[in-house]
């Protein structure tokens, strides 16, 4: 069973990781962790199905000598970038981190019809419940 203190603050380990990235591989290595780490979280999970060579080889095996899992880096790095009223949802524990995700995702790929029609959806709502 799992402890309520269990979730961390993501945001002071992802830094301390980065850190420890960057004094053992080069600054050129690590430039676009993002998509670096999309690629070994797959990896980690699917290794039938990808290669892994080179760089990108020590980087996972170095991840998983230090005990971090790759998928959980990526979601980090993912949750890095949600807006900051989802980032005080997560830490208020409001929403999951996934659904942190999803939502941002969902944010950043809306359009301006798309967000007219949920504004108008809304206010029909209201006027209804009056």
């Amino acid at each position: 069973m799992k402890h309520k203190n269990v979730q961390k603050n993501f945001l002071g380990k992802l830094k301390s990781l980065k850190k420890e990235l960057l004094e053992a591989f080069s600054e050129d290595d690590v430039r676009n962790l993002a998509e670096l780490m999309s690629k070994l979280a797959h990896y980690h999970y699917n290794k039938k199905k990808y290669f892994m060579i080179g760089k990108e080889k020590e980087i996972y095996n170095f991840l998983i000598k230090n005990s971090y899992n790759p998928y959980t880096v990526y979601r980090w790095i993912l949750l890095e970038k949600v807006p900051e009223d989802i980032r005080f949802q997560i830490k208020q524990k409001q929403i999951t981190q996934k659904r942190a995700i999803a939502i941002a995702f969902k944010r950043r790929h809306e359009t301006n019809e798309t967000l007219a029609e949920s504004i108008r959806d809304v206010g029909l709502q209201l006027i209804a419940r009056m």
